[in-house]
């Protein structure tokens, strides 16, 4: 298996569109057409996390964070270009999964949750996607072609089925004029033609390419069809909702995530005698999600990077917060190495054993 097949699989199962618009993954070093004889996960691409590829021969590093997030203008050896410049050396390829690791529903919060021992986990905020419901009506000799020529355009597409279409037959009647150059009919005559009315699905993006090949493979001159956006939950999106057996008060509950996640030190910001059950995380950085997560209902908000004034936002809007670090995302190091067993790549997956929490404890 070589990189290039490595990330159509990882894709088929963790698309690397669904990310946020600032986000840079994929292959961010290294060569599609490269064997692939190792992988090793991290949180981070550190100097140690490279040698430790290099000790354990894997050439393929897959990373939560991405290692180059802006154009660079220059490899030298100051700062992070020690690190590409060490990836390059050792002929080691550098895959980032990022938000769209944390989009997916078995995702970096997720592992979070199961970590602490969190019950029934579902998408905290769904993402929405954007689709068009099409109709379009054709000779009924023609209704098989045109379906074809649209399911290849991607009409039909719905979870793990393709060419979804629904049909129904009736009586189309037209009058040409005097410029017309029609398919069937005279000019000046109302014609009535047995027609199939076709209905299907289709992701919004695709609405251009799909009128274009709708015209193209159409008896008609002018054919009559309608468009119309819509949006459904994806089965992708922010953060985890789970559930505690038992509930416990939010001290309590500040002490097991401190247990349960090894963490040095947990913040809490607000009521500790209240009751949680239901809790709400989102790894990483996620106050800006805040008010989202205050409509969820949640008793307990788990992220982490908190700043002073940020925490005094939770207090005043009562939304029981647990700062749990950036670094507890650590987890998707076991998480995604089970992710990639389960998809039989047939090469060796092995979870980095460094350390890369920037932050010491005193």
């Amino acid at each position: 298996m070589n990189v290039g097949t490595l990330l159509s699989e990882i894709n088929d199962v963790i698309p690397f569109d669904k990310v946020e618009s600032w986000d840079n993954v994929g292959l961010l070093i290294g060569d599609i057409q490269e064997e692939v004889n190792g992988i090793i996960t991290t949180l981070d691409c550190t100097l140690e996390v490279v040698n430790e590829a290099v000790e354990k021969d894997c050439n393929v590093i897959i990373a939560h964070h991405p290692l180059i997030f802006k154009g660079l203008k220059s490899i030298n050896e100051e700062g992070y270009n020690k690190i590409i410049r060490l990836l390059i050396k050792h002929n080691i390829n550098l895959i980032a999964m990022h938000t769209n690791l944390d989009h997916y529903e078995k995702g970096v919060s997720y592992y979070i949750s199961e970590k602490i021992g969190l019950k029934n986990p579902r998408i905290l905020l769904p993402l929405k996607e954007k689709y068009c419901y099409l109709q379009t009506y054709v000779p009924k000799d023609n209704a098989i072609h045109l379906k074809d020529a649209l399911a290849a355009a991607g009409v039909g597409e719905i979870g793990n089925y393709k060419h979804c279409f629904y049909t129904t037959e009736g009586t189309g009647e037209f009058e040409a004029q005097n410029n017309a150059n029609p398919y069937v009919g005279n000019i000046g005559e109302v014609h009535y033609e047995d027609e199939m009315k076709i209905e299907g699905v289709l992701k919004e993006s695709l609405s251009r390419i799909v009128i274009k090949t709708l015209i193209d493979n159409h008896p008609y001159e002018t054919p009559a069809y309608q468009i119309m956006p819509f949006e459904v939950e994806s089965n992708f999106g922010t953060g985890i909702f789970a559930e505690l057996e038992v509930p416990l008060t939010l001290y309590e509950f500040a002490q097991l995530v401190k247990e349960r996640l090894q963490l040095d030190v947990v913040k809490l910001i607000g009521d500790s005698k209240s009751l949680v059950q239901n809790v709400g995380i989102i790894g990483g950085s996620g106050f800006d999600f805040y008010q989202s997560v205050k409509g969820t209902n949640v008793d307990v908000f788990l992220t982490g990077d908190i700043k002073y004034h940020e925490a005094h936002d939770l207090l005043m809007h009562q939304l029981n917060t647990l700062d749990i670090s950036h670094y507890s995302e650590y987890v998707m190091k076991d998480g995604l190495k089970s992710i990639l067993e389960l998809m039989d790549l047939e090469c060796r997956v092995i979870a980095s054993e460094i350390n890369t929490d920037p932050f010491q404890v005193i």
